[in-house]
């Protein structure tokens, strides 16, 4: 199975949305606490994707395919978290484990990257759950630990590292 990566459509978003609440549930299972990982739905994620999808969104927003399938997404804009310590971030970065493998996930975040780069974006950060398994992707493609913290996120007390990367993305591991 090959893959690529491309921006995303407003034609898109339901499959986003199919996406975002199956690797959700693949990944955050045992995680967090199931109330939560139960708690993101198709209708409430495809709302979310339907105006990022829109031409004035401030999001930067692209997909990963897979044998013609959307299997993955990333989504960049502003920070707004004055933790992330820079002023872009990777808000959303979420491939279904049927695409695991590929490379998609290096794909979508130099997208992401190489998109708020030509915004004129200084640095890229990303906030992850402390036991999320991809803490060690984003630390491979050369994201640096800024913060570790405590947050409430739906209703729950997470545990967060933060991490950032000057932009543009130097040619990495």
């Amino acid at each position: 199975m090959t893959g690529s990566v491309r921006p995303a459509r407003p034609d898109d978003a339901p499959a986003i949305a199919k996406v975002h609440v199956q690797s959700w549930r693949e990944t955050y299972v045992g995680i967090l606490p199931q109330a939560m990982v139960d708690g993101l739905t198709e209708p409430e994620s495809r709302e979310r994707w339907i105006e990022a999808t829109q031409p004035e969104s401030t999001s930067h927003l692209c997909v990963a395919e897979a044998d013609g399938r959307i299997v993955g997404f990333a989504s960049g804009c502003p920070a707004t978290d004055a933790d992330i310590g820079c002023d872009g971030m990777l808000d959303f970065l979420y491939i279904v484990q049927a695409g695991h493998g590929l490379g998609l996930g290096r794909a979508l975040t130099e997208a992401v990257a190489a998109n708020l780069h030509a915004q004129g974006f200084a640095g890229m950060g990303v906030i992850v759950h402390a036991d999320n398994p991809a803490l060690g992707f984003y630390k491979a493609v050369g994201g640096r630990v800024v913060v570790e913290r405590q947050r409430p996120h739906r209703g729950f007390a997470v545990s967060e590292v933060l991490l950032s990367w000057p932009l543009p993305l130097s040619s990495g591991p």
